[in-house]
């Protein structure tokens, strides 16, 4: 039996904490993200499945800019849990999580609950970071399209 658990959605959000060489209003912070597509799932497979996206931040405006220190947090989504998260199809769970890394051992989420964000020190006028996605092996569940939003804050 397999799932379609095609599409974690990505949305992002920048929080400015203080102006510096880049991460003003002449010269703001980009950022883009691109999902996290697991597509289908099998809950026989031992390890589960895996899949990865990636958030990217760039100094737009003058690209020789460097960025300032940030922080990456990401949100529970539809669950509202960093720890338990979950991809919904008609009312049935799939649980997953996030990582920021691949080995799996610490989850990505706002620095609560024992999880961790991402942060950068100053320097690059762009950097990327790779998001890392885990469906835990057997669940069975009736075979759909489940999906589920996060919210990527990115404050500096």
């Amino acid at each position: 039996m397999k799932l379609l658990a095609a599409y974690l959605f990505l949305l992002c959000a920048a929080m400015p904490a203080a102006a510096a060489t880049c991460g003003t209003v002449l010269n703001p912070v980009l950022i883009t993200v691109s999902s996290v597509a697991f597509g289908p799932y099998s809950p026989g497979d031992m390890t589960g499945d895996q899949a990865n996206g990636s958030i990217g931040v760039t100094c737009t405006v003058t690209l020789s800019s460097a960025l300032p220190n940030f922080t990456i947090a990401l949100n529970g989504g539809l669950a509202n849990q960093l720890n338990s998260r979950v991809m919904s199809f008609l009312g049935n769970n799939l649980q997953y999580n996030l990582y920021t890394t691949g080995s799996y051992a610490t989850i990505w989420g706002d620095g609560t609950t024992s999880t961790q964000t991402q942060s950068y020190t100053a320097g690059a006028a762009s950097t990327s970071y790779t998001v890392y996605g885990l469906i835990p092996n057997h669940q069975f569940l009736p075979i759909g399209l489940y999906l589920d939003t996060i919210t990527v804050t990115v404050t500096y």
